[in-house]
């Protein structure tokens, strides 16, 4: 009986960390995508110096583009709550490879998080079964 008891304990420890490990895994996902936006910006902005004047292939999304003539190097950056503010190419440059370190930070600290998480599965999922073979429910 307490066999049972512990075995019912491991799976919802065991459960639980597999929610969380989902959970950092997601996170993870969505940072990889905000870092590949951030570095296709940044990416895109540094291409543009010294351009002022000249013709440019804008792309708007589904493989279209519109030419357009860049009439200044300044970026309209946006802030968060809906405002947005203008800088010069070089401070929005500055900004997303500040941001750029920032996410890239914040995705090794999960993925050490989510290397502890599967660390305690591993360790936890023997016992667990043994417990299983014990008790008939395997």
């Amino acid at each position: 009986m307490e066999n049972n008891k512990k075995l019912e304990q491991m799976i919802a420890e065991l459960n639980q960390l597999q929610q969380q490990g989902e959970a950092i895994a997601n996170q993870i996902e969505q940072l990889n995508l905000s870092l590949t936006d951030i570095k296709s910006a940044s990416e895109a902005l540094k291409g543009i110096e010294g351009s002022v004047g000249k013709e440019l292939l804008i792309p708007v999304g589904a493989g279209c583009f519109i030419n357009a003539e860049l009439k200044s190097e300044d970026i309209i950056v946006g802030v968060g709550a809906e405002v947005a503010v203008k800088k010069s190419r070089e401070e929005t440059v500055e900004k997303l490879e500040k941001e750029t370190t920032e996410v890239q930070e914040l995705i090794t600290t999960l993925t050490n998080q989510l290397d502890k998480i599967n660390e305690m599965i591993a360790t936890q999922r023997p016992e667990a079964e043994r417990l299983m073979r014990e008790s008939g429910l395997q």
